[in-house]
Protein backbone atom coordinates (compact mmCIF):
# COMPACT_ATOMS: atom_id res chain seq x y z
CA UNK A 1 0.00 0.00 0.00
CA UNK A 2 2.31 2.50 1.04
CA UNK A 3 4.96 1.71 -2.29
CA UNK A 4 1.07 2.10 -3.92
CA UNK A 5 0.73 5.68 -2.35
CA UNK A 6 4.66 6.91 -3.07
CA UNK A 7 4.29 5.53 -6.77
CA UNK A 8 1.21 8.06 -7.38
CA UNK A 9 2.86 10.72 -5.00
CA UNK A 10 6.08 10.28 -7.98
CA UNK A 11 3.82 9.95 -11.09
CA UNK A 12 1.95 13.65 -10.06
CA UNK A 13 5.06 15.52 -8.60
CA UNK A 14 6.30 14.23 -12.20
CA UNK A 15 3.29 15.81 -14.48
CA UNK A 16 3.72 18.71 -12.16
CA UNK A 17 7.23 19.48 -13.39
CA UNK A 18 6.43 19.05 -16.66
CA UNK A 19 3.59 21.02 -16.72
CA UNK A 20 4.30 23.90 -14.14
CA UNK A 21 5.42 26.16 -16.92
CA UNK A 22 1.71 28.01 -16.80
CA UNK A 23 1.00 31.12 -19.45
CA UNK A 24 -2.40 32.71 -17.94
CA UNK A 25 -3.76 33.33 -14.49
CA UNK A 26 -5.75 29.76 -14.69
CA UNK A 27 -2.93 28.16 -15.09
CA UNK A 28 -1.36 29.51 -12.46
CA UNK A 29 -3.53 28.68 -10.06
CA UNK A 30 -4.16 25.56 -11.59
CA UNK A 31 0.02 24.33 -10.84
CA UNK A 32 -0.38 25.59 -7.13
CA UNK A 33 -3.19 23.71 -6.46
CA UNK A 34 -1.80 20.73 -7.76
CA UNK A 35 1.75 21.52 -5.56
CA UNK A 36 -0.37 21.71 -2.72
CA UNK A 37 -2.49 18.38 -3.42
CA UNK A 38 1.06 16.61 -3.67
CA UNK A 39 2.64 18.47 -0.60
CA UNK A 40 -0.54 17.24 1.98
CA UNK A 41 1.27 13.80 1.73
CA UNK A 42 4.58 14.97 1.25
CA UNK A 43 7.39 17.41 0.79
CA UNK A 44 8.32 17.99 -2.42
CA UNK A 45 11.98 17.80 -3.08
CA UNK A 46 13.81 21.51 -3.93
CA UNK A 47 14.24 21.29 -7.82
CA UNK A 48 10.63 20.39 -7.90
CA UNK A 49 9.78 23.91 -9.67
CA UNK A 50 13.02 25.08 -11.09
CA UNK A 51 13.91 28.51 -12.15
CA UNK A 52 12.25 28.62 -15.43
CA UNK A 53 9.15 27.37 -14.24
CA UNK A 54 9.19 29.62 -11.54
CA UNK A 55 9.76 32.87 -13.81
CA UNK A 56 6.59 31.50 -15.98
CA UNK A 57 4.90 32.63 -12.71
CA UNK A 58 6.40 36.22 -12.01
CA UNK A 59 5.31 36.31 -16.25
CA UNK A 60 1.61 35.84 -15.80
CA UNK A 61 1.64 37.41 -12.27
CA UNK A 62 3.13 40.76 -13.99
CA UNK A 63 0.82 40.54 -17.40
CA UNK A 64 -2.32 39.59 -15.32
CA UNK A 65 -1.65 43.24 -13.08
CA UNK A 66 -1.41 44.79 -16.29
CA UNK A 67 -4.09 43.79 -18.00
CA UNK A 68 -5.95 44.60 -14.89
CA UNK A 69 -4.66 47.88 -14.35
CA UNK A 70 -5.66 49.01 -18.10
CA UNK A 71 -9.46 47.70 -17.81
CA UNK A 72 -9.84 49.91 -14.43
CA UNK A 73 -7.45 52.59 -16.22
CA UNK A 74 -9.75 53.02 -18.94
CA UNK A 75 -13.64 52.41 -17.18
CA UNK A 76 -12.50 54.93 -14.14
CA UNK A 77 -12.51 58.51 -15.27
CA UNK A 78 -15.44 57.27 -17.34
CA UNK A 79 -17.61 56.36 -14.07
CA UNK A 80 -15.81 59.79 -12.70
CA UNK A 81 -17.08 61.60 -15.91
CA UNK A 82 -20.93 60.04 -15.55
CA UNK A 83 -20.67 61.09 -11.72
CA UNK A 84 -20.06 64.54 -12.38
CA UNK A 85 -22.79 64.43 -15.34
CA UNK A 86 -20.67 64.65 -18.50
CA UNK A 87 -21.82 61.07 -19.51
CA UNK A 88 -24.86 59.57 -19.50
CA UNK A 89 -25.93 56.46 -17.98
CA UNK A 90 -29.02 54.64 -19.62
CA UNK A 91 -29.37 57.38 -21.94
CA UNK A 92 -29.42 59.84 -18.71
CA UNK A 93 -27.57 62.04 -17.63
CA UNK A 94 -29.35 63.06 -14.05
CA UNK A 95 -28.01 59.80 -12.21
CA UNK A 96 -30.02 57.82 -9.56
CA UNK A 97 -28.77 56.06 -7.10
CA UNK A 98 -28.82 52.63 -8.39
CA UNK A 99 -26.85 54.44 -11.88
CA UNK A 100 -23.96 55.73 -9.37
CA UNK A 101 -23.81 52.04 -8.02
CA UNK A 102 -24.05 50.74 -11.60
CA UNK A 103 -20.75 52.70 -12.45
CA UNK A 104 -19.46 51.92 -9.90
CA UNK A 105 -19.82 48.06 -10.01
CA UNK A 106 -18.57 47.79 -13.83
CA UNK A 107 -15.83 49.88 -13.16
CA UNK A 108 -14.59 47.42 -9.76
CA UNK A 109 -16.50 44.06 -10.34
CA UNK A 110 -13.01 43.17 -12.40
CA UNK A 111 -10.14 43.73 -10.30
CA UNK A 112 -11.87 42.88 -7.24
CA UNK A 113 -13.25 39.69 -8.44
CA UNK A 114 -9.70 38.79 -9.87
CA UNK A 115 -8.31 40.00 -6.34
CA UNK A 116 -11.39 37.28 -4.59
CA UNK A 117 -10.98 34.80 -6.86
CA UNK A 118 -7.19 34.44 -6.06
CA UNK A 119 -8.24 34.74 -2.25
CA UNK A 120 -10.49 31.49 -2.33
CA UNK A 121 -7.94 29.53 -4.16
CA UNK A 122 -4.58 30.58 -2.01
CA UNK A 123 -6.45 30.33 1.45
CA UNK A 124 -7.62 26.66 1.25
CA UNK A 125 -3.98 26.00 -0.48
CA UNK A 126 -1.99 23.57 1.46
CA UNK A 127 1.88 26.11 1.18
CA UNK A 128 4.12 23.34 1.41
CA UNK A 129 7.95 24.49 0.21
CA UNK A 130 7.19 24.56 -3.37
CA UNK A 131 3.65 25.77 -3.09
CA UNK A 132 4.58 28.67 -1.35
CA UNK A 133 8.09 29.77 -3.16
CA UNK A 134 5.12 29.64 -6.43
CA UNK A 135 2.91 31.09 -4.49
CA UNK A 136 5.15 34.26 -3.61
CA UNK A 137 6.29 34.60 -7.44
CA UNK A 138 2.92 34.89 -8.70
CA UNK A 139 1.57 37.11 -5.64
CA UNK A 140 4.90 39.29 -5.50
CA UNK A 141 4.90 39.92 -9.14
CA UNK A 142 0.84 40.79 -9.16
CA UNK A 143 1.72 42.63 -5.95
CA UNK A 144 4.59 44.93 -7.84
CA UNK A 145 2.54 45.15 -10.80
CA UNK A 146 -0.44 46.67 -9.65
CA UNK A 147 1.73 49.03 -7.45
CA UNK A 148 4.01 49.98 -10.62
CA UNK A 149 0.58 50.10 -12.99
CA UNK A 150 -0.91 52.84 -9.94
CA UNK A 151 1.96 54.49 -9.70
CA UNK A 152 2.82 55.26 -13.90
CA UNK A 153 -1.52 55.74 -14.49
CA UNK A 154 -1.40 58.41 -11.66
CA UNK A 155 1.90 59.80 -13.67
CA UNK A 156 0.36 59.70 -16.77
CA UNK A 157 -3.41 61.23 -15.75
CA UNK A 158 -1.13 63.77 -13.70
CA UNK A 159 0.25 64.81 -16.88
CA UNK A 160 -2.70 64.93 -19.02
CA UNK A 161 -4.52 67.18 -16.72
CA UNK A 162 -1.77 69.47 -16.00
CA UNK A 163 0.20 69.90 -18.81
CA UNK A 164 -0.85 67.81 -22.22
CA UNK A 165 -4.81 69.46 -21.44
CA UNK A 166 -3.44 72.79 -20.28
CA UNK A 167 -6.01 75.88 -21.18
CA UNK A 168 -3.07 77.07 -23.81
CA UNK A 169 -2.55 73.70 -25.32
CA UNK A 170 -5.99 72.98 -25.80
CA UNK A 171 -6.94 76.10 -27.28
CA UNK A 172 -3.81 76.13 -29.73
CA UNK A 173 -4.72 72.88 -30.66
CA UNK A 174 -8.44 74.45 -31.12
CA UNK A 175 -6.94 76.74 -33.40
CA UNK A 176 -4.36 74.70 -35.61
CA UNK A 177 -7.61 72.65 -36.40
CA UNK A 178 -9.83 75.78 -37.46
CA UNK A 179 -7.07 76.65 -39.63
CA UNK A 180 -7.82 73.89 -41.75
CA UNK A 181 -9.28 74.73 -44.88
CA UNK A 182 -12.86 73.33 -44.79
CA UNK A 183 -13.14 73.29 -40.56
CA UNK A 184 -14.60 76.88 -40.26
CA UNK A 185 -17.50 75.90 -43.21
CA UNK A 186 -19.03 73.46 -40.63
CA UNK A 187 -19.81 76.00 -37.76
CA UNK A 188 -18.62 74.11 -35.04
CA UNK A 189 -19.07 75.50 -31.55
CA UNK A 190 -15.29 75.49 -30.00
CA UNK A 191 -16.36 77.08 -27.20
CA UNK A 192 -18.86 74.01 -26.11
CA UNK A 193 -16.01 72.03 -27.28
CA UNK A 194 -13.11 73.58 -25.12
CA UNK A 195 -15.19 73.14 -21.71
CA UNK A 196 -16.43 69.72 -22.70
CA UNK A 197 -12.16 68.89 -22.66
CA UNK A 198 -11.76 71.23 -19.67
CA UNK A 199 -14.66 69.76 -17.82
CA UNK A 200 -13.26 65.71 -18.80
CA UNK A 201 -9.46 66.58 -17.74
CA UNK A 202 -11.04 67.80 -13.89
CA UNK A 203 -11.99 63.97 -13.19
CA UNK A 204 -8.64 62.54 -13.88
CA UNK A 205 -6.70 63.35 -11.10
CA UNK A 206 -9.09 62.01 -8.81
CA UNK A 207 -9.59 58.98 -10.91
CA UNK A 208 -5.82 58.54 -10.26
CA UNK A 209 -6.59 58.86 -6.77
CA UNK A 210 -9.36 55.96 -7.19
CA UNK A 211 -7.32 54.07 -9.23
CA UNK A 212 -4.43 54.23 -6.60
CA UNK A 213 -6.70 53.21 -3.69
CA UNK A 214 -8.19 50.01 -5.47
CA UNK A 215 -4.92 49.07 -6.85
CA UNK A 216 -4.00 48.79 -2.91
CA UNK A 217 -6.95 47.04 -1.93
CA UNK A 218 -6.30 44.59 -4.64
CA UNK A 219 -2.48 44.10 -2.79
CA UNK A 220 -4.50 43.89 0.57
CA UNK A 221 -7.02 41.34 -0.69
CA UNK A 222 -4.33 38.82 -2.17
CA UNK A 223 -1.92 39.98 0.79
CA UNK A 224 -4.33 38.56 3.19
CA UNK A 225 -5.02 35.16 1.34
CA UNK A 226 -1.49 34.65 1.80
CA UNK A 227 -1.23 35.52 4.96
CA UNK A 228 -4.48 32.57 5.87
CA UNK A 229 -3.38 30.12 3.11
CA UNK A 230 0.06 29.99 5.65
CA UNK A 231 -1.44 30.09 8.73
CA UNK A 232 -3.81 27.26 7.82
CA UNK A 233 -0.88 24.81 6.68
CA UNK A 234 0.73 25.62 10.16
CA UNK A 235 -2.36 24.39 11.85
CA UNK A 236 -2.61 21.10 9.41
CA UNK A 237 0.87 20.40 9.78
CA UNK A 238 0.23 20.65 13.97
CA UNK A 239 -2.18 18.60 14.16
CA UNK A 240 -0.65 16.21 11.66
CA UNK A 241 2.05 15.98 13.84
CA UNK A 242 0.12 15.78 16.99
CA UNK A 243 -1.47 12.36 15.77
CA UNK A 244 2.08 11.29 14.79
Amino acid sequence: MANNEEQGLLIMTDKTNKSARPKSLIQAISEIEQFSVAEMHSELPEGSLPTEANFSFYDVGIKSSILSGFVIALTTPLMMAAGDKLLPVFGDRELTFFDRIFSVLITITFPVSFALFIFVILTKSYAGNITRKAINSLVGSISAGNIGMAILISLLYHYIALIFLSSDNVISAIRRVNGIFFVPRLNIDWNVIYWRIMDFKAVLIPSSYFIAFINLLFVGIVSLAVVIGRHRTKVRKEFLREWE
